[in-house]
C-alpha cells in the first residue's frame, strides 16, 4: 500500500511538471506573438497611406467609422458632440487610404456634417457651424477635389470684387460664405474645396487684363487742359468704382493740345464721345464766352440768369407809368 502511494505521488508530480511546462510553452508563445504584433510594420504595403483597404459597414455609429479612418490614414479627429449618425459603407473593391478618406468626407456631407482641418487635427462639426469656424487655405494643405471645408482669399487685378461677388454668390453652397473686401479688391470664399476650386477657375477666366491701349485725341477748337478739367469734374461727381485702379484716367498734353485716355474700352469710348461733343467750334457773330463753374450747378445758374435777364429786359422796354397816363389825358 505504501509502495502504491509512493508511485502515485511520483506520477502526480510528473503530471504536474508536464502541465507546468506546457503552460509555460503556451505563455511564451503568446508573449512572442504579442511582441511581434506590437512591433511597427516594415515599410511597404502595411504602412498607413500605402496599403489597400476594404471597408464594409452597415448601420454602424459614425464614431466607429472615424476610428477606422484614423487608423487607416493616420489622421487625428476631434468630433463635435452633436455629430451622431448611423452610417453604411459598402465597398466591393479595395481602395487606397486617400480614396477611403474621400469616401468618408462624402459620408459626412450626406449626413449634414463637415470636416475642417485645423493645424494637425481635423474637426468634424455640423454644417450649420461652418461659417463660425476657421478653415485652412486651399493651395497649401487640402486636395482641390476634396470635400473638406476651406477658405480661399482671391486678389483680383482687373475686375471689381463687389461686381464679381454678385456673379459668384449663387454658386456658393448654403453652408458656405463669400464676401468682398472692396478697399483691397479681395474676394473671400469659404466652401468645400472642390466647389472653391470650381469658382477659382471661373474667376481666372473673368479676371483677365483688359485692353491697356491709350487713346490720344487731338483737339481742334478747345483747350486740352479745359477739356480734362471738365471730364475730371464729371468723373468726380459720378459713382466711382469700388477699386480705384479700375477707374479711367484722363491727362492733357498741352504741347500737342491732345487728351490722353486710359481704361477699359467701354469707358474710353464714352469719354471720347464727350470729348468730341466738347471740342466744337463756337458760333461766330456774337459775343460768347464760356465760364467753367466750380461750385454751382450750370443748369440752375443758367435758369436764374435767364430770369434776371428777362426781368431787366422787361423793365427796360416798358414805358414810364407817369408819361403814359399824361399822354392819354391829352
Amino acid at each position: 500500500m505504501k509502495v502504491f502511494s509512493r508511485h502515485w505521488s511520483l506520477a502526480h508530480r510528473i503530471l504536474t511538471c508536464a502541465k507546468r511546462e506546457r503552460l509555460l510553452i503556451l505563455l511564451t508563445t503568446a508573449l512572442l506573438t504579442t511582441a511581434s504584433a506590437q512591433q511597427p510594420p516594415p515599410p511597404g504595403d502595411n504602412q498607413p497611406g500605402n496599403r489597400m483597404v476594404t471597408m464594409n459597414y452597415k448601420d454602424v455609429d459614425l464614431g466607429q467609422i472615424v476610428e477606422a479612418v484614423s487608423a487607416v490614414t493616420g489622421k487625428t479627429f476631434i468630433i463635435d458632440p452633436r455629430v451622431r449618425a448611423q452610417v453604411t459603407i459598402l465597398s466591393s473593391t479595395p481602395m487606397s487610404p486617400a480614396a477611403f478618406y474621400e469616401a468618408f468626407l462624402s459620408i459626412l456631407q450626406v449626413n449634414g456634417f463637415a470636416a475642417i482641418p485645423s493645424g494637425n487635427v481635423i474637426k468634424i462639426i455640423p454644417e450649420g457651424n461652418v461659417r463660425a469656424m476657421p478653415a485652412n487655405d486651399l493651395p497649401d494643405q487640402v486636395s482641390r477635389s476634396s470635400d473638406e471645408i476651406v477658405t480661399q482669399v482671391v486678389a483680383l487685378k482687373n475686375v471689381s470684387a463687389a461686381q464679381l461677388l454678385a456673379t459668384l454668390r449663387p454658386l456658393v453652397a448654403q453652408t458656405g460664405h463669400m464676401a468682398a473686401h472692396t478697399s483691397s479688391n479681395l474676394l473671400i470664399i469659404t466652401d468645400r474645396a472642390n466647389n472653391v476650386n470650381r469658382m477659382l477657375r471661373i474667376i481666372q477666366r473673368i479676371d483677365q487684363a483688359g485692353d491697356d491701349a491709350i487713346d490720344v485725341i487731338p483737339l481742334e477748337n478747345a483747350s486740352a487742359a479745359d477739356i480734362v478739367r471738365v471730364l475730371n469734374t464729371l468723373n468726380t461727381g459720378a459713382a466711382a468704382p469700388e477699386n480705384a485702379a479700375l477707374a479711367p484716367k484722363v491727362v492733357a498734353d498741352d504741347r500737342s493740345n491732345s487728351v490722353l485716355i486710359t481704361g477699359e474700352k467701354s469707358q474710353r469710348l464714352r469719354i471720347k464721345a464727350l470729348v468730341a461733343h466738347l471740342d466744337t467750334p463756337l458760333k461766330s457773330g456774337g459775343d460768347t464766352q464760356v465760364w467753367y463753374l466750380r461750385y454751382s450747378d450750370a443748369d440752375k445758374l443758367a435758369t436764374k440768369l435767364k430770369e434776371q435777364i428777362q426781368g431787366i429786359t422787361a423793365a427796360a422796354g416798358a414805358p414810364p407809368g407817369g408819361a403814359a397816363g399824361a399822354g392819354g389825358a391829352a
